[in-house]
């Protein structure tokens, strides 16, 4: 079991952040007789997939719509397939754009790696 703070360094999260993300219903830790959060390994490797869903730049909101899939079972896999597919669209997008960025970059340097190749032939 992890108390909030320790959970905080082990997800790199602050605390009122950890609070939010319950207050949005993506974590629910269990609670102590004393009413302190208590996080478990489990609720631990739920939040680094939670992670890797921002990095993707899934919006808070499909986050909350997939922690909602998930709580209800096996029976919502479909759905959350379909938020997953969508988000890959979407980096897909983001990614040909980017090849097409490198490629302009690439083709300048060329230019000029020409350009320099000519003016060194000249002095030469």
């Amino acid at each position: 079991m992890y108390k909030i703070q320790q959970f905080s360094k082990l997800t790199g999260l602050s605390i009122p952040t950890l609070r939010y993300y319950e207050n949005l219903g993506i974590l629910k830790p269990a609670r102590s007789k004393n009413n302190y959060r208590e996080f478990t390994d489990s609720d631990l490797n739920w939040m680094m997939f939670i992670l890797r869903l921002k990095q993707t730049g899934m919006p808070l909101e499909n986050i909350c719509r997939y922690s909602f899939l998930r709580e209800q079972g096996d029976q919502t896999i479909e759905e959350r397939i379909k938020l997953l597919d969508e988000q890959e669209r979407l980096l897909n997008k983001e990614f040909l754009k980017l090849q097409k960025q490198l490629e302009f970059l690439k083709e300048k340097k060329e230019t000029y790696n020409d350009m320099l190749a000519k003016r060194d032939n000249r002095i030469n």
